[in-house]
């Protein structure tokens, strides 16, 4: 007589399907979840398939860090309608026949540079999408306040370009009428129809972390910038990055940042004056006070990172004339 073990599984069953299932799978089945002849279970699982994951060995690795959406270092030129528009396109270089948004044609078009909207084409977005007259000037002024921090740092010697921080600062509000009027995020929104109306990746991008950024850690501060990263006659230092130093897109998304949380309405203040404005105004919950304060401490090290990369403290220097000044 067989051993009454041979032919059973651990739940007692011993009909032949139940036995070739053992021997096929190396698995005991519990007798609630026999195959049928097709190799399928009850529920209709996959024998086969489910032993082949169980088998699998898991990964010991950690899993790599999701990336920040970093866009290729590519060349970014000052919109120009004459240089970038396409060979026939009607333009005679005058503002009267230039059409509203020749941005948005002549990005379709060009490929090998990330063009940089002007102040007009600017302006021009603005108008398309409707925007408030008190958030145009805000957005101007944080403009200038991020152009200002983005001067400072070519002068340290930093790969950084002016015209693209000024035009994320411009653009960085571009989505909220819309959400002021039916909700939802405005950088979010705002960074969509950037991409859409630029192509601009990196701009974009800094106009959908104006709020918060997720990857803040990739921001190193510097004790002592002034130390590590000396100015040269007339403020260049060369080829090589100044130590410290940020790169171009994750500057631009702080100086963009950090520009607007100093700036209330059409006016700049220090951080915690813009953080008391918005607590007023916005924290309609305990949970969305919280976000606000979040988002006011990462402001926060922020000022504290561009101040020691800079070389100057932050806290005492706003914008004028196109450059940072003591306040």
């Amino acid at each position: 007589m067989k051993n009454a073990s041979s032919g059973t599984q651990a739940g007692g069953s011993s009909s032949p399907n139940a036995s070739k299932a053992a021997v096929v799978t190396g698995l005991d089945a519990p007798a609630a979840a026999v195959p049928d002849k097709a190799g399928t279970r009850p529920d209709g699982s996959d024998v086969a398939a489910q032993a082949s994951r169980a088998a699998a060995p898991r990964r010991k690795e950690p899993l790599p860090d999701l990336p920040d959406l970093d866009f290729p270092e590519a060349e970014m030129k000052l919109f120009d309608p004459a240089v970038h528009l396409p060979v026939g396109f009607p333009h005679t270089g005058g503002d009267a026949a230039e059409p509203k948004l020749p941005l948005a044609l002549a990005a379709r078009h060009i490929s090998r540079c990330a063009l940089i909207p002007r102040y007009k084409d600017c302006r021009a977005l603005w108008d398309r999408y409707a925007m408030l007259g008190h958030i145009r000037e805000h957005s101007a002024k944080v403009a200038d306040f991020a152009h200002a921090l983005a001067v400072r740092a070519v002068e340290r010697g930093m790969h950084v370009n002016p015209d693209a921080v000024r035009a994320a600062g411009l653009l960085h509000d571009l989505g909220k009428t819309r959400t002021i009027a039916v909700g939802g995020n405005h950088a979010q929104l705002g960074a969509a129809w950037v991409m859409r109306e630029t192509r601009n990746g990196p701009i974009a991008r800094a106009v959908l972390f104006h709020v918060f950024w997720p990857f803040e850690g990739r921001l190193q501060a510097v004790p002592d910038a002034g130390g590590l990263c000396p100015e040269r006659a007339g403020g260049v230092r060369g080829d090589r990055e100044p130590a410290g130093a940020f790169g171009a897109g994750h500057f631009m998304i702080a100086a963009v940042i950090y520009a607007d949380k100093r700036t209330l309405h059409d006016a700049y203040v220090g951080l915690e004056a813009r953080c008391e404005d918005l607590i007023k105004r916005y924290a309609v919950s305990d949970a969305v006070k919280k976000r606000i304060l979040l988002s006011h401490e990462q402001g926060r090290r922020i000022e504290a990172a561009l101040s020691a990369a800079l070389g100057v403290d932050l806290k005492d220097y706003v914008a004028g004339d196109g450059r940072l000044k003591p306040v």
